[in-house]
C-alpha cells in the first residue's frame, strides 16, 4: 500500500494594500493644510518677541497653535512618503531625491530648533516679564544650531516640494496643474516680508489642494500599481 503525502496547507496572506492606500489618501493633504492655517490665522509678525508674548497672553494663541503644529509634525513624513509611493515608479531618481531632502530636512528641525512658540506661551501664562523673556528667546534664536535647523526646514519645503512636484508630473501620477500647485506652494517660503506669514500659509494651502490629486490617485490606482503583493 503506497502512502500519499498529505498536502501542505497554504498560509493565508492578508493583503492590506487597499487599507494603506486609503489611510495615506486621507493623510496626504492634512499636514500642509494645518501648517498653512497656522501661518495665516495664528502667526503674527513682530519686531520683538516681547510683543509676541503680550499678544499670546491676551489671545491665548498657543492653546490652539500647538494642535496645528502637532498635526504637521506627526503627519508630514507619511504625507511625503505617500507622494513618493505614487511617483516612484515613473520618476525613481526625482522621488528618491525629494524623499531624502524633505524627510531629512523636516526631521533635522526637531533636535536643532528651539520651540520659541512654546517658550513664549509658557512665559505669557506664568506672568514672566515680556522684555526679559523676549531677549532670552532672541538669544536662543541666534544659536547657530537653530540656524541649521531652519535651513533644513527651508530646503525641505522649497527644494523638496519642487522635486516631488516634478516627480509627480514626470510620472503622470497627477495632473500638471496639481503638480504645479505642490511645487509653487512650497516655493512661497522664499518670500520674506511683512506679509510673509500670510504668503507662506497661502502657499501651503495651495500645496494641500495639489495633494488632493495625490489622494485621488491613491484611491483609484490598483493594489499592484501601489506596491508588490505581500509574501507572508
Amino acid at each position: 500500500m503506497t502512502a500519499h503525502p498529505s498536502p501542505t496547507a497554504t498560509p493565508t496572506v492578508h493583503d492590506a494594500r487597499k487599507l494603506w492606500r486609503v489611510i495615506l489618501a486621507i493623510i496626504v493633504p492634512i499636514p500642509w493644510l494645518a501648517k498653512g492655517v497656522q501661518y495665516i490665522v495664528l502667526e503674527h509678525d513682530y519686531s520683538h518677541n516681547a510683543d509676541q508674548i503680550r499678544y499670546d497672553l491676551a489671545h491665548h494663541v498657543y492653546r490652539y497653535l500647538q494642535w496645528f503644529d502637532l498635526l504637521f509634525v506627526v503627519l508630514v513624513v507619511p504625507s511625503i512618503l505617500a507622494m513618493v509611493m505614487v511617483s516612484r515608479r515613473g520618476a525613481p531618481r526625482l522621488s528618491a531625491a525629494a524623499s531624502v531632502l524633505m524627510v531629512g530636512g523636516f526631521l533635522m528641525v526637531l533636535p536643532l530648533n528651539i520651540d520659541s512658540d512654546q517658550l513664549t506661551w509658557v512665559a505669557a501664562r506664568h506672568g514672566q516679564n515680556p522684555a526679559v523673556i523676549g531677549r532670552f528667546i532672541d538669544a536662543a534664536g541666534n544659536d547657530p544650531r537653530v540656524g541649521v535647523g531652519v535651513l533644513g526646514f527651508v530646503v525641505a519645503i522649497v527644494i523638496g516640494s519642487i522635486l516631488i512636484a516634478l516627480a509627480l508630473w514626470k510620472s503622470h501620477a497627477i495632473a500638471g496643474w496639481a503638480a504645479a500647485f505642490i511645487g509653487v506652494g512650497g516655493a512661497t517660503h522664499l518670500f520674506i516680508g511683512s506679509l510673509g506669514h500670510v504668503i507662506h500659509g497661502a502657499g501651503l494651502v495651495l500645496l494641500a489642494i495639489g495633494c488632493l490629486a495625490v489622494s485621488r490617485r491613491l484611491l483609484t490606482m490598483s493594489n499592484d500599481e501601489f506596491d508588490a503583493p505581500p509574501t507572508g
